[in-house]
């Protein structure tokens, strides 16, 4: 069993098609389809169902996966211990979510670039299904998300915690008070995070948990970020939902983050990654790991 065979196993998954990951491999898609059927009839069964564009592992090839997972896992470290003599170089492509983008990993990204001078890193801060995305996709080495990646072929790790707090302006009537009753919530327009928030999808689950009709609540603007909602709410559009990072420019000033009585709206920051990632990338996740302290899932 070859192990570049396995990397395009697992790469076809990734992608969701043969094509699409020859493409990324930089191979033709005869030659990908010609490897997979090799690595078929090397371990006797068939590892993949075929439908229309979009491919799907069969039993016997999530068997495969998980020993392609551990395997690709153990060989990049392996290589890391190897390579341990030698600086990282090259390119290190970081995709976050808004409030870890913005207050966490900066400040990681800064001490890592100092102890490797060589590296260059670049960030780009989107949304949590997007982050998922783009790192699942290959396109990025690591990612940051507030919300537990839906992505079964990522790697994921809890590197901190995060409180969601409702933003209001001054004037609101509850400026001056440190939380709002579930009634008054309800009473509320509200600026919204857009559907793939880490953000919003943690404060619909926390709230409908906790019995609350929050589906029903009127929604006046729906923001892409949240400096987007700050901005709204500032403007008089109604008030928001944002992680407590976004806060601190804010506190005493026009804008406020209250806490919802009775019900503690918090979350889980995780770091994501693809196992067999490059060297710089493993690294960077130990580093980041070792700040967070948090459980492999």
């Amino acid at each position: 069993m070859d192990l570049g065979d396995v990397e395009l196993f697992v790469e076809i998954l990734r992608a969701g098609s043969i094509s699409d990951a020859a493409r990324r491999l930089s191979l033709t898609q005869p030659t990908a389809s010609r490897r997979i059927r090799r690595l078929e009839a090397d371990l006797g069964h068939e590892l993949l169902t075929r439908g229309g564009r979009s491919v799907a592992p069969t039993h016997a090839g999530l068997s495969l996966l998980q020993f392609a997972q551990q395997t690709l896992a153990e060989e990049r470290h392996l290589r890391d211990r190897l390579g341990e003599a030698r600086p990282l170089s090259g390119h290190l492509h970081i995709a976050a979510s808004t409030a870890p983008g913005e207050h966490l990993v900066p400040g990681l990204l800064a001490e890592f670039s100092d102890l490797h001078p060589d590296l260059e890193a670049q960030l780009y801060v989107m949304d949590s299904q997007a982050v998922e995305r783009c790192v699942e996709g290959g396109t990025c080495d690591v990612g940051f998300v507030g919300r537990r990646p839906d992505q079964g072929l990522l790697t994921a790790a809890v590197i901190g915690r995060d409180e969601v707090v409702l933003a209001v302006r001054r004037g609101h009537p509850a400026f001056d008070r440190a939380q709002i009753s579930p009634e008054e919530l309800l009473l509320q327009s509200f600026v919204e995070r857009a559907p793939g928030s880490g953000t919003r999808r943690t404060v619909e689950e926390g709230l409908q948990a906790a019995g609350l009709p929050y589906a029903k609540r009127r929604i006046t603007l729906t923001v892409n970020s949240a400096q987007g909602v700050l901005a709204a709410v500032r403007s008089g559009m109604g008030v928001g939902f944002v992680s407590h990072f976004a806060l601190p420019g804010q506190a005493g000033r026009d804008i406020r983050g209250l806490r919802i009585a009775g019900i503690p709206i918090e979350r889980p920051l995780y770091i994501v990654w693809n196992p067999g990632c490059s060297q710089a990338a493993g690294a960077f996740v130990a580093f980041a790991r070792a700040r967070g302290k948090g459980p492999e899932r």
